[in-house]
């Protein structure tokens, strides 16, 4: 690739960038559906025409901007490792560390965050789909990383696909009084972490009877209350 070809594919991708930051800006403003791709030509001082070099449409751009949320949400869930702990401390400290990125993601791309927990459930089915698989690699994901948890004698047994949803609510719900309703704006992410952190190992320390966690495999269920260190 020539350097000349270079500089013009870094300035197509600059411009590119542009139109969805705007994009992001507007749409955070005014909402999907009142959002226009004039106001977003305009705030970045392109021609309407430029839109369409880059952008099928203000539905396709929404849905990469949506897409784009998620993906930051999962890679960094994806980036704790579970097997390398061999404490509650380490798990505490693990925990800790990747709210803090999560928190640090969420934050530092808050408009994305808002639209997405305001506009994004209400747009198209197709972001409906693309959603729910998300919630549902989330949950798969958590579930798994809650298996090996309990298998190295770390949290009790319980059912772990419940366990990661209430985590995904508990930490859903906390971002939404941050970003969306400003309710914890007071509020430092250590604290907001902390606070997360404390519950999750509060709520693990205690197993849940047989009967109550149907789904959960016989294999799965060799740890005991007094192998489990019981502080939290």
């Amino acid at each position: 690739m020539s350097a000349r070809h270079q500089r013009r594919q870094a300035r197509r991708d600059e411009r590119r960038d542009e139109l969805k930051q705007a994009a992001i800006e507007i749409f955070h403003e005014h909402g999907y559906h009142a959002a226009r791709v004039s106001q977003i030509v305009k705030k970045v001082g392109v021609a309407q025409g430029t839109f369409y070099l880059y952008f099928e449409g203000k539905q396709q751009l929404f849905a990469e901007i949506i897409s784009d949320f998620l993906e930051r949400v999962v890679t960094t869930v994806a980036s704790w490792e579970p097997g390398a702990i061999d404490s509650r401390e380490d798990l505490r400290d693990e925990l800790t560390r990747v709210g803090l990125m999560l928190t640090h993601e969420l934050l530092n791309h808050e408009l994305s965050t808002a639209i997405f927990f305001n506009e994004a459930m209400a747009v198209a089915p197709e972001l409906n789909e693309l959603i729910r698989h998300f919630y549902e690699t989330l949950q798969a994901m958590l579930s798994d990383f809650n298996r090996i948890l309990c298998q190295r004698g770390l949290i009790a047994p319980m059912d772990f696909t419940i366990l990661a949803s209430m985590t995904i609510g508990m930490v859903e719900r906390v971002i939404m009084e941050r970003v969306v309703y400003g309710t914890l704006n007071e509020v430092e992410p250590r604290a907001i972490v902390d606070h997360l952190v404390m519950h999750f190992l509060t709520g693990t320390l205690e197993a849940i009877g047989p009967a109550s966690r149907a789904g959960v495999p016989e294999d799965e269920e060799q740890p005991t209350d007094a192998a489990l260190p019981l502080k939290a």
